[in-house]
């Protein structure tokens, strides 16, 4: 018989194997985190709970995790893999980590490639755990780089999440969809709590289209001509996309993994100079020296935001709508 000790060291193995997999942005009938692909929400049957045991979730980052609390509320016991600040470019699991995802009856994702290594993870802790990615059913968008590519096309659906931008919790009516696809996972998984699970989702939707609506009054008060971003990494594409602005340039164009060259750099600062954009916005989860040396060079503002992680105690980015609230809030006021 294996003893515990045995075990963590496992799990420790795992994890260190792990490690030198960084993250990049980049169904089946049975409850199985082992097939290699996201599960159909159809799909899945109820687990077995015991009295007074709640359903295990295990959330990617601290964005997903914030929603899926915001729907099984205290009916079921969630893990968040990234915390605060982590980059989910560049995370590394722990051994905690891979013993949350083995324990697991469900791991919610956002997929879409931004979690580049999470089959490996799931393979690697064994279990029994269902992948559900919470942005099925949202058209994406083309990857950073592809801009040639209109949404919707032939070659990118919403079943070639590979081929896709990752970041689309920037546009609100993608997580009113993140929170539809948590509620029906959550009431398939656990059926005894379908009604709470749905009053839950029903007023959580409901504050996120009054975000929604308040996203838009705010981004109409900005001159059309100053509605353009100019980024650190290319993740408001489908801000930008919803809310009428325009993603200009970012200072890494591709990820925060891939170096610009000095010409990229060059052209960038040519076109912040030629569109007189104003700021630079920066985010919590990238090293901003390269976007500072931007703003020094250009004479603009370099302007924090919280992107994707949430923001610590105190911050005001601490839930996702605080977190939209807050960089709206920045954007608006940089841009007018």
């Amino acid at each position: 018989m294996t003893t515990k000790s045995e075990r963590l060291l496992a799990l420790l193995g795992v994890a260190l194997l792990l490690g030198t997999l960084l993250a990049a942005c980049g169904s089946t009938g049975s409850n199985t985190a082992n097939s290699g692909n996201e599960q159909s929400i159809a799909g899945l049957q109820p687990v077995s709970l015991g009295p007074g045991e709640k359903l295990q979730a295990v959330a990617t980052t601290n964005i997903v995790g914030d929603v899926v609390r915001n729907v099984g509320g205290d009916r079921i016991a969630l893990v968040t893999l990234m915390n605060t600040g982590v980059d989910p470019h560049t995370f590394v699991p722990t051994p905690s980590d891979t013993a949350a995802v083995h324990d697991a009856h469900v791991v919610f994702a956002n997929g879409a490639g931004l979690e580049a290594h999470l089959q490996e993870l799931l393979e690697s802790a064994g279990g029994n755990a269902a992948e559900v990615h919470v942005s099925q059913g949202i058209e994406f968008l083309p990857p950073p780089g592809d801009a040639g590519q209109e949404p919707g096309s032939e070659d990118l659906d919403s079943h070639e999440e590979e081929d896709a931008d990752p970041h689309v919790w920037f546009s609100v009516p993608n997580v009113i969809q993140w929170t539809r696809n948590i509620e029906h996972t959550l009431v398939a998984l656990d059926p005894g709590n379908a009604g709470y699970y749905a009053d839950n989702a029903r007023a959580y939707i409901g504050e996120l289209e009054a975000l929604d609506a308040w996203i838009q009054e705010q981004v109409d008060t900005i001159p059309e001509a100053h509605r353009k971003l100019v980024t650190n990494h290319p993740v408001f594409g489908y801000f930008a996309d919803r809310y009428g602005l325009e993603q200009l340039g970012a200072v890494y164009p591709i990820s925060p993994s891939s170096s610009p060259s000095a010409q990229e750099v060059a052209a960038l600062q040519e076109t912040i100079q030629q569109y007189d954009v104003p700021a630079v916005f920066t985010e919590d989860t990238v090293n901003p020296r390269l976007a500072q040396q931007v703003a020094n060079d250009t004479g603009i503002e370099l302007v924090p935001l919280y992107t994707g992680s949430l923001g610590g105690p105190g911050s005001g980015a601490e839930s996702y709508v605080e977190l939209m609230r807050y960089d709206v809030t920045a954007i608006v006021e940089a841009l007018q």
